[in-house]
């Protein structure tokens, strides 16, 4: 007995033994099942609004890459015309010939009155 003490006992499981028992643990499992499956569906939902809401974003996102893109051209253009306007009035500033100042500073001012 000294031994008994010391071991757990197992609790056996025993069978069904009426149709009512064995549609008890019937309806029992399903009940589960369809838990689970609810569990389940619940976090294809959570999944799918964490997709949209992925992808909404992701939308964003390359619509600000595009609109800094096109910044980005329209800069690359404005800069380029400030180094011919400089580029100019450095070769009007150099120039000891008259003539050749005034035509240098009618170019600059000719690529400042473009659009």
């Amino acid at each position: 007995m000294g031994e008994e003490k010391g071991k757990r006992r197992r609790s056996r499981m025993t069978l069904p033994k009426s149709r009512s028992d064995l549609e008890k643990i019937t309806e029992e499992v399903q009940q589960m099942h369809e838990e689970e499956h609810h569990h389940h569906h619940h976090h294809h939902g959570e999944i799918d609004e964490a997709l949209l809401v992925i992808e909404l974003l992701l939308d964003s996102l390359n619509a600000t890459v595009n609109t800094l893109q096109t910044r980005v051209k329209q800069n690359g253009f404005e800069i380029a015309r400030i180094y011919k306007i400089l580029s100019y009035i450095i070769e009007a500033l150099a120039s000891e010939n008259e003539e050749k100042k005034l035509e240098a500073l009618r170019k600059a001012r000719a690529i400042l009155e473009k659009p």
